[in-house]
């Protein structure tokens, strides 16, 4: 889902989109030359263990918080991320992609190497 950052105004509007079973939804609105996207992730996606390659599912409620511009960002925004984009549009699947990919890159652990994890700080 492409919007047009000259068709998006300071009135909240509402999106919804899904990819491989995640759910992406929220609200967008323009705050200045920004576009303000607050959404949430939710359902579940499947990972890598980091220790022993096995695929597993986990749950999925994040809420993200981040803004939109239009071309090069010049500001200065400690707390929020922004994303750039080129085109004119602020490209929601992309964000989607984008936030995806980031959690798979997290590092993760699968329920048996968590338990190897805490019998292995034990001792």
């Amino acid at each position: 889902m492409k919007v047009d950052f000259k068709k998006i105004t300071a009135k909240a509007k509402s999106f919804i989109l899904e990819k491989d079973g995640v759910v992406f939804s929220g609200v967008f609105k323009k705050d200045r030359d920004l576009v303000d996207i607050d959404g949430k992730l939710k359902n579940e996606i499947e990972v890598i263990c980091d220790r022993c390659s096995k695929e597993f599912m986990i749950k999925l409620d994040e809420k993200i918080h981040l803004k939109a511009c239009e071309g090069i960002f010049k500001g200065n925004l400690e707390d929020t991320d922004v994303v750039e984009f080129y085109d004119g549009y602020v490209d929601f699947d992309e964000i989607l992609n984008s936030e995806i990919e980031s959690i798979k890159l997290d590092y993760h652990l699968c329920d048996e190497c968590k338990k190897e994890d805490e019998f292995e700080k034990e001792f």
